[in-house]
């Protein structure tokens, strides 16, 4: 993780300077040499928007996994992997998360990119 940039939802950027157990320490966004004076978990970074990459992952066999979804108002939904067609497909295309929140914040990236491109017409 360390050295990896994370992108806010706004598109702003920071880098991860410091990972160690479940803290973080991130620059200050689009300044990616000096830190901000606070640590924060995943779940801290990414309740504020930041969206980590998709680690890819694949669900064993009976396991729930998350989707990322534009049109529910929870922007996710929820499948349990039979390696199936369906699954394989989302597999491919990295839309399978672990979490609900990756799978929001997956989403999230998601209608920015339209948003950002209708606003770039």
């Amino acid at each position: 993780m360390y050295g990896q940039i994370l992108t806010h939802k706004d598109g702003k950027t920071v880098k991860i300077l410091s990972h160690h157990q479940d803290i973080y320490i991130i620059s200050n966004p689009n300044d990616h040499t000096n830190a901000i004076d606070r640590n924060y978990t995943k779940q801290d970074l990414i309740a504020l928007g930041w969206i980590f990459p998709v680690e890819k992952w694949t669900p064993e066999r009976g396991m729930t996994y998350f989707i990322p979804h534009v049109s529910y108002e929870s922007k996710y939904d929820f499948h349990i992997w039979t390696n199936d067609e369906l699954g394989n497909l989302q597999l491919a295309n990295n839309l399978v998360c672990r979490t609900k929140e990756e799978a929001i914040a997956l989403t999230d990236k998601m209608l920015g990119a339209v948003t950002n491109k209708q606003i770039n017409k």
